[in-house]
């Protein structure tokens, strides 16, 4: 799978054009606040402004800046654009220039203020016709993004109609799940790689690799309602692990090859063991041709993705993987590119980069001896 290069500038944090390569599988990890969830949402904006339509005649579409589809509440323009002490006059003066602009490969849009006084929390985007058409290139194939507020567990759960893939919070999963219980899961997805094994009988076996001794079912209740059972157990007496482990795995068997799965916080609810077996399910998708960016605060779901790939079971190579360190010191933001050799080494490992452990116990140490 080629790489996507997305360039983001005068968004948030990224006044100056930075570029990022989204290799076949893309970790963003690193400080909080320091631009990471920043890289999601021009995904999402991208994939918006690819549902737009542009002509010749009319090269600019209108953009909600807000959409719970997409989990997105960007606010206003202000909120969004970047700025500095040079800048900051300009906007007390209602003077904005227009310098919000991606890049996905050979399409680019840009973000302006908009004109209709009447929908304060749109934007103007201006594109051509070669630019959607080419968002819709990489961004069509099948876009699953979820959100790190993933579902929660309920009793019962309301039927919808959307059942081709996991909504951003995951709510319809077990909507998903029925659709698709009785497909066929292709090898390259199939815990074992083995063939001709049913969608449902693979998903259970990958939930029992995070969740030993697990088993989970959805089942209907009446003509607008399921429930999530996990052991015969209503999802309401297990935990959240399992509810929100279950739309990554559902998603991670469920978009097309050639498509995009995003994910906040794999880590979320689960043990260490566990999300390290989480990074590897999600390598193993990315290895069967899904291009699976994660936003992560877990060395655990890191170094389960370096283990798939050094077992060499799969195709993928230790090329096909890139780290995204994200630095914010003395008000300074840094982005490091961190790559893999084919032992698993990394090619950098900057201070605060998963090295808390060695710096509480060095801080114990000293402690210790006075």
């Amino acid at each position: 799978m080629n790489k996507l290069n997305l360039s983001i500038e005068g968004y948030k944090c990224f006044k100056e054009e930075t570029t990022f390569e989204l290799n076949n599988i893309t970790l963003l990890t690193g400080a909080n606040s320091a631009g990471k969830s920043s890289v999601i949402q021009s995904l999402l904006l991208l994939k918006k402004i690819s549902k737009g339509s542009i002509t010749e005649s009319n090269p600019w579409i209108d953009l909600d800046l807000n959409d719970p589809n997409y989990a997105l509440e960007l606010g206003k323009y202000d909120d969004i654009k970047s700025r500095s002490d040079n800048d900051y006059e300009d906007f007390l003066n209602d003077s904005h220039p227009t310098d919000i602009g991606f890049v996905l490969n050979e399409g680019m849009a840009k973000i302006e203020l908009t004109h209709n006084k009447d929908a304060e929390n749109n934007v103007n985007v201006t594109s051509d016709v070669k630019s959607i058409e080419s968002f819709k290139k990489y961004l069509d194939k099948g876009f699953v993004y979820l959100n790190a507020e993933r579902m929660a567990p309920h009793y019962m759960y309301k039927n919808t109609d959307n059942a081709d893939f996991c909504d951003c919070h995951g709510t319809n999963t077990g909507n998903v799940y029925q659709k698709h219980e009785n497909d066929n899961c292709s090898i390259k997805r199939a815990y074992s790689n083995s063939d001709k094994n049913k969608w449902s009988i693979e998903l259970d076996k990958w939930i029992d690799f995070i969740f030993p001794g697990v088993a989970v079912q959805v089942v209907s209740s009446g003509e607008d309602h399921y429930q999530v059972k996990v052991l015969g157990n209503a999802a309401t007496n297990v935990g959240f692990g399992i509810t929100y482990a279950l739309p990554i795995l559902v998603s991670g068997l469920t978009v097309p090859e050639g498509g995009m799965l995003l994910v906040e916080n794999p880590e979320a609810h689960l043990h260490a063991k566990a999300q390290s077996n989480m990074g590897y399910f999600l390598a193993r998708m990315a290895a069967a041709g899904v291009r699976v960016i994660i936003e992560t605060h877990s060395e655990h779901v890191v170094n389960g993705i370096r283990r798939m790939i050094v077992e060499g079971k799969t195709e993928m190579s230790h090329e096909d993987m890139t780290i995204y360190f994200f630095q914010d010191k003395e008000e300074k933001k840094k982005i490091m590119e961190i790559t893999m050799d084919k032992y698993g080494n990394l090619s950098d490992f900057p201070e605060d980069f998963f090295d808390q452990v060695r710096q509480d116990t060095l801080a114990i140490l000293r402690i210790e001896q006075g």
